[in-house]
């Protein structure tokens, strides 16, 4: 009922923003109806004439086309060349972070390397799902990693996944490439040392 009503808001919201031209003629009263009874007198109406079915079933489509394919992450493209870089996971705290005894873990102010405590044991492969050629790339390098993840920058998550026989994610808002600086792939990250080695490759 509540996206009902939000979507016959959307519909009437015009009528509510009409600007006020003056008063012509005679005046009359009027009998102002119930906001409630105008909605749901609206919703009947759409619910009869089939209309509020096709909103719902378009809807629906489009909440399953964007989980299949998202929308590609931008400003990522095919690499043209070799490039490596090491990235540094550390942050300075900024605040006081205990246990659940109240020993301090860290202070505020504080410089911390999480791989200090929390090894990195995954590869991290980001590809274009819709690029065969990277397809391929990432199907050689898995023959040789246990514990990995491929993440798509672009392309279909169910049928990449069936293409690798993999389980695929998605960097939903290139959240991921953002943060490791990647703008082109195919692109792997893995630790190395204190650090992270990140890797974009030609093919």
């Amino acid at each position: 009922m509540k996206l009902k009503i939000l979507i016959l808001l959307t519909t009437v919201s015009i009528s509510v923003m009409a600007k006020d031209m003056g008063t012509f003629g005679q005046l009359f009263p009027i009998d102002e109806p119930d906001m409630m009874d105008l909605i749901n007198g609206r919703l009947k109406h759409m619910d009869e004439n089939g209309e509020m079915a096709r909103i719902h079933e378009k809807a629906e489509k489009d909440v399953k086309a964007h989980a299949v394919r998202p929308p590609p992450v931008s400003g990522v493209s095919e690499a043209r060349q070799d490039k490596t870089w090491l990235f540094d996971p550390s942050f300075v705290a900024d605040r006081d972070i205990t246990d659940g005894r109240g020993h301090y873990i860290t202070h505020k102010g504080d410089r911390k390397n999480p791989l200090d405590f929390i090894p990195f044991k995954s590869t991290l492969y980001f590809i274009n799902g819709d690029n065969p050629a990277e397809l391929q790339w990432v199907k050689n390098k898995i023959k040789y990693s246990i514990n990995f993840k491929i993440i798509l920058v672009k392309g279909s998550v169910p049928e990449t996944s069936e293409k690798l026989d993999e389980q695929i994610f998605f960097d939903q808002y290139g959240v991921m490439v953002t943060r490791f600086g990647i703008t082109h792939t195919p692109a792997e990250v893995f630790q190395e040392g204190d650090m992270l080695r990140v890797k974009e490759q030609k093919l």
